[in-house]
């Protein structure tokens, strides 16, 4: 772990490589860059692409030219930010790793694709740290190293074959767990409730934490294995109005019984007593 990224960029530029930042370009720091740029020295990675219409917000990739330009400087004195990464390169051409990062961009299913927040310091510490070394090359591509920000301190990480690769069929940095992801869901989830079940939900308010009962009903969800938004849904609502009103169903599954039987058949189970109390 480096104090600064200074010695880094010093060791980059001593043995010929040109520095690059990629970062989100929807900010001050990102402007204050492309001001004193040609268009050849900087690039949009969603210009040309199905997300075009989002290129003038979307993550940029900016050649450096002094260590010590303003812009730069502001980013690097507020880490924290968590605005982007550091890279070299070995020349002054953008459209390798341009496309390199392109061809990454969009993830799962083809008829609802997301982005792949490849610009996030975070998200890059995340992969490279769970990562083989000898996935790097897939990862990282043309860029030779690459300097970021990560839990309080800056790092590095050099590639051990730059070069141009295809996307693995399985890219394995799509499967790396989301430390954070169970907070998410808990917020998510607790949103959805106060806008759409805001009734029940103050009525368990009365008597019950509504973060410590939903993060009990989401430990429920993973021992069962209800991932699908449609299972987390009903799990969720169901147990909300169990909780506030006379609805009782018995949820513990079967002794052999597979996750979606145990949910088909408390699906069932509770539309038969709706259908009864109607």
């Amino acid at each position: 772990m480096m104090n600064l990224p200074y010695p880094w960029m010093a060791r980059q530029q001593q043995a010929g490589h040109r520095l690059c930042l990629v970062l989100e370009g929807d900010n001050d720091v990102c402007q204050s860059l492309l001001e004193v740029r040609t268009v050849s020295q900087y690039c949009s990675f969603y210009a040309g692409t199905v997300v075009a219409e989002l290129k003038t917000r979307g993550p940029m990739i900016v050649l450096l030219q002094q260590m010590s330009e303003p812009g730069l400087l502001d980013l690097l004195q507020r880490p924290e930010t968590n605005a982007g990464w550091l890279g070299s390169l070995p020349s002054e051409d953008l459209a390798g790793v341009t496309r390199h990062w392109r061809d990454r961009l969009l993830v799962g299913p083809q008829d609802n694709p997301a982005l792949y927040r490849f610009h996030d310091n975070r998200t890059l510490a995340r992969a490279l740290n769970h990562l083989a070394p000898e996935h790097w090359p897939a990862f990282l591509g043309p860029l030779i190293s690459v300097c970021y920000w990560h839990e309080g301190g800056w790092h590095s990480r050099n590639n051990p074959s730059p070069g141009d690769y295809p996307v693995p069929d399985s890219a394995p940095w799509l499967n790396i767990p989301n430390p954070h992801a169970s907070a998410i869901l808990h917020a998510n989830v607790l949103r959805y409730l106060l806008a759409e079940h805001s009734e029940d939900l103050a009525a368990l308010m009365e008597f019950q934490d509504p973060r410590v009962w939903l993060t009990q009903v989401l430990m429920q969800a993973h021992a069962w294995q209800w991932r699908e938004p449609s299972q987390l849904e009903f799990l969720v609502v169901r147990r909300l109005e169990e909780a506030t009103r006379s609805s009782v169903i018995r949820w513990q599954p079967m002794p052999g019984e597979a996750s979606g039987d145990h949910f088909e058949r408390v699906v069932k189970q509770w539309r038969l007593m709706r259908e009864r109390d109607e």
